[in-house]
């Protein structure tokens, strides 16, 4: 059983309204204005500094509140979505160990569940950390530069953004978020991901809605919970129009999917479901013995539900 220690986002300052991309995105205003009206898209962010800034600074805020995390994280599992993040020959493990003074980590990155990937990744980390010493932790972290046109938008669906998370996992914390299990249902003939045919995405998006309203229902009976019980889902932010077809499909109130997010950041890869954990903690939407899911789908496509009590 692994908890989560410790969350920190980082969240860059740089604003930009979805409509400064319709140039560069090649989209066409009725698309710009399906976004904003229909998908409840309206801003990103944008890191003018290097993926390794970006990555590095939610690790170094994180060790400025408690320096001990730094002496006892054994594993680094970097979540991302982009197969190539960054050119070679750049060292980005070694870069970021060297800014933030971490040595002696085991270091590898996971991204075969795209944005999926940081919710198979908990499931990594239980495993890791039931073979090591009690106070051995895994600093889990996500965070992508969106460098390319191709890499910023999912067609009709969602335009990314740019943050980061860094995330301590143990198996003894203060906190007491505790990580309960990760059930994902794999659709592999979309595995061309953006490159499927038109006929295959009109099948995606009908298979959608009802892929991950059973999987959202067979996580939650696995435990012997009713949907009910759920006192909160936090969603990857690809749109809110999508969580509305979710909600009516489960029978779920939409004031239990965390939304507020959509619109001020957008899809930031494998980020979303922690982004989102940290705001709803902050925003008190959570107490003492709460059952909560996390939720996000990878193109490919990996749909993955993670259940956790607070």
């Amino acid at each position: 059983m692994i908890y989560i220690d410790y969350i920190e986002n980082y969240i860059p300052e740089k604003v930009i309204d979805i409509s400064e991309l319709q140039e560069y995105l090649n989209l066409k205003n009725y698309q710009i204005k399906v976004f904003k009206k229909i998908h409840g898209l309206k801003e990103i962010r944008k890191e003018e500094g290097s993926l390794t800034k970006l990555l590095s600074t939610p690790i170094l805020n994180i060790f400025e509140r408690n320096s001990s995390f730094r002496q006892e994280i054994k594993y680094i599992i970097y979540c991302h979505t982009i197969q190539n993040v960054h050119p070679f020959p750049l060292d980005l493990f070694k870069e970021i160990s060297e800014i933030c003074n971490i040595h002696n980590t085991i270091n590898f990155s996971i991204n075969q569940q795209n944005c999926a990937s940081s919710l198979v990744a908990l499931e990594i980390a239980d495993s890791l950390l039931n073979s090591t010493d009690k106070n051995d932790k895994v600093l889990l972290l996500m965070g992508e530069k969106v460098f390319n046109p191709i890499m910023q938008l999912i067609n009709n669906t969602t335009i990314l953004g740019e943050a980061s998370t860094a995330v301590i996992l143990s198996r003894n914390s203060n906190k007491n978020i505790k990580f309960i299990k990760t059930k994902t249902k794999i659709l592999g003939k979309y595995a061309e991901g953006i490159g499927i045919s038109q006929e295959e995405q009109k099948q995606f998006e009908k298979n959608y809605v009802p892929t991950l309203s059973a999987l959202i229902i067979e996580t939650v009976n696995d435990l012997d919970l009713e949907l009910s019980k759920i006192s909160l889902i936090l969603p990857h932010n690809v749109n809110v129009s999508s969580w509305k077809q979710i909600s009516k499909s489960l029978e779920f109130p939409i004031q239990k999917i965390y939304l507020k997010n959509v619109e001020k950041y957008g899809h930031c890869f494998c980020s979303d479901p922690f982004l989102n954990l940290d705001c709803a903690i902050s925003d008190g939407l959570l107490k003492k013995g709460d059952y909560f899911l996390m939720v996000s789908v990878g193109l490919g496509a990996t749909f993955a539900v993670s259940l956790f009590q607070f």
